[in-house]
């Protein structure tokens, strides 16, 4: 799993149609002092909980089990989930806020 940053939606009117009523999001996987760190990626909104722009979120990165957290009954690719909107993060360091 990884923890990472939504920092943009995707608006799809076309799409296959495996993947109508799927939200897709764009994040950045983040450290635990929150700094961006790695290439953007494309996600599924499977938390159901309607993540956007500026959450920090838990993103599963495995076809199967993203595949399931997604809710999908269809067997289209999907590489990477959301599973959690992350509220806190505490460590030893310190907490990381939204």
């Amino acid at each position: 799993m990884v923890i990472a940053k939504v920092i943009g939606n995707i608006v799809s009117t076309q799409k296959h149609d495996d993947y109508k009523g799927q939200k897709l999001l764009i994040v950045r996987a983040v450290d635990l002092n929150g700094e961006l760190y790695g290439n953007e990626m494309v996600v599924c909104d499977g938390a159901d909980a309607d993540a956007g722009i500026g959450d920090y979120v838990l993103i599963i990165q495995e076809g199967g089990s993203a595949r399931l957290a997604a809710r999908c009954d269809h067997l289209g690719p999907i590489d990477r989930t959301v599973v959690a909107i992350i509220d806190t993060i505490e460590t030893t360091e310190g907490v990381l806020n939204k």
